[in-house]
């Protein structure tokens, strides 16, 4: 079979998809209620922003002063993942998934740096994703709340609950997520581009040595066994772990895929709720120079959409071992 013969059935089915049931632009709707949100689209997994789904949070207020933060948090250990360009999570060398550095550090040292107060080697992005919000700002957990109308659209309660403070240097590259994702805007705002399922075919998703950063010091390999060099700068370098990880090398740009590829690009204002259905791959960005959100993770149903994701997932990890043993 060749790679036309596969190739065609993929591009009908993200053709199909756009014109049945996917919208060329994602809505902004008010806040629903909970039989409208699953009817239209949970149980789509389609999409949507909520307009005004946080104003009973008092965050929207008290997260917009700085100095709050400082004051309720001062010197308490949160969780940093660092990076030396800002690209968290990503593919580096064309070879390597690479994580970032974890630091502990205290919250007030976190904030001069990314208030620019103190120098700092790396990027820093308050992006810890185990529940973040829940275990280590505490302080903080009375300023929002879970939405009544999700709760019982999900019929249970979210798996996690994460906090994110960043700047305009800190990028998530394309993956997707297992989870319900309720997305809401604190302050600044998020550039998402999303892709559907259906488009997984055409995003090019290959594995790659699973690698982190650390602090470079003297005594660290440099150069892997094919001769690549790993020291990202004077301050980083890669260090290969055992496994591979599937995943989108930002880098590429397969112009012959592109044409198939119809992202949605959306802009996540204040006080706006993002609903990021399950399995719907997507890269973030934000601009301006403080950004603050919380999500809520809610464990997915591992119903038909999963069937067809994993049916696809096959056929392109088929096609992908056929490439490599032709080569």
């Amino acid at each position: 079979m060749s790679n036309d013969d596969v190739a065609c059935p993929f591009q009908c089915l993200s053709q199909e998809a756009r014109e049945l049931y996917l919208e060329s632009h994602i809505s902004r709707i008010p806040v629903p209620s909970p039989l409208v949100f699953y009817r239209d689209y949970v149980s789509r997994n389609r999409p949507v922003i909520i307009q005004g789904a946080l104003d009973q949070w008092s965050a929207l207020s008290k997260w917009n002063t700085l100095n709050y933060f400082r004051d309720q948090l001062g010197d308490t250990p949160v969780t940093i993942d660092v990076t030396p360009d800002g690209y968290g999570d990503c593919v580096k060398l064309h070879k390597y998934f690479v994580t970032p550095v974890e630091e502990k550090m205290p919250f007030n040292h976190f904030m001069d740096i990314i208030e620019g107060k103190k120098s700092f080697d790396g990027i820093v992005y308050c992006q810890h994703q185990n529940s973040s919000f829940t275990t280590e700002f505490q302080q903080l957990n009375n300023d929002i709340h879970e939405l009544s109308w999700v709760r019982e659209a999900f019929g249970q309660a979210p798996d996690a609950v994460n906090l994110w403070i960043g700047t305009s240097k800190s990028i998530s590259t394309l993956h997707h997520d297992p989870y319900e994702n309720l997305y809401g805007v604190v302050r600044g705002r998020k550039h998402f581009t999303l892709y559907p399922p259906t488009d997984f075919y055409w995003l090019n998703q290959k594995f790659y040595k699973k690698a982190h950063y650390e602090r470079y010091n003297s005594t660290q390999k440099i150069i892997d066994d094919d001769g690549i060099n790993l020291k990202v700068d004077e301050n980083f370098i890669i260090v290969p772990d055992d496994t591979e990880v599937p995943w989108f090398d930002h880098t590429e740009n397969d112009l012959q895929k592109q044409i198939y590829l119809n992202p949605l690009k959306i802009t996540v204002e204040p006080n706006e709720l993002l609903y990021l259905p399950s399995l719907w791959f997507h890269s973030v960005e934000q601009d301006s120079p403080i950004t603050i959100a919380c999500n809520f993770w809610y464990d997915m149903e591992y119903d038909i959409k999963w069937n067809y994701y994993q049916f696809m997932s096959n056929i392109i990890k088929q096609k992908r071992k056929s490439e490599k043993n032709r080569t």
